[in-house]
């Protein structure tokens, strides 16, 4: 089967609790259920030789593309703990399922260009949870996203335990 699958979205949650968004973009926690859950842009590694991608979150539905070991990919929303959805050009709809079983956490180490806070929200106006020196690795977990779209001026790092928001433009995103 042809390597068709363009680019997919991903996120991360976990078994019984997730970060979600409000309205504000203030980050608050909430216990997970069955339902869908939308979570900021994280890069994933394929771990299994191949993984199938599906045109449903079952191992039952069409077999629609397939990713190779070490591939990476971005999920845009889980359905649930075992099956995280995709965007892709190889249905109609546009998206698809993969298996999160097959998937691990890519960690994305970046510098600061500049002494930087490190805030509750997406905007300066949130509450400063601490100052980040100029040089400093993080972590990188993903853009900061509404329910339409993703903030790529806003990133969602952690630092010496801290887990918040900083201005991509004081951060080496190379």
């Amino acid at each position: 089967m042809k390597h068709k699958l363009l680019k997919a979205f991903v996120s991360t949650v976990a078994l019984t609790s997730a970060i979600t968004f409000s309205g504000s973009g203030v980050i608050t926690s909430q216990k997970v259920s069955a339902a869908v859950i939308d979570a900021p842009i994280s890069v994933y590694e394929v771990t299994a030789s191949k993984l199938n991608v599906r045109s449903a979150p079952s191992t039952n539905s069409k077999i629609v593309d397939s990713l190779r070991k070490n591939d990476q990919i971005e999920i845009v929303k889980y359905t649930n703990s075992n099956w995280a959805q995709i965007k892709t050009t190889t249905t109609k709809s546009g998206v698809a399922y993969v298996s999160t079983k097959y998937l691990a956490k890519v960690q994305s180490i970046i510098k600061t260009k500049a002494n930087l806070n490190l805030r509750t929200g997406p905007s300066t106006k949130y509450k400063v949870l601490t100052v980040i020196p100029k040089g400093a690795n993080v972590s990188f977990l993903g853009y900061a996203k509404s329910k339409t779209t993703v903030n790529t001026g806003w990133a969602i790092v952690t630092y010496k335990g801290y887990k918040g928001y900083a201005s991509t433009a004081y951060l080496d995103m190379k």
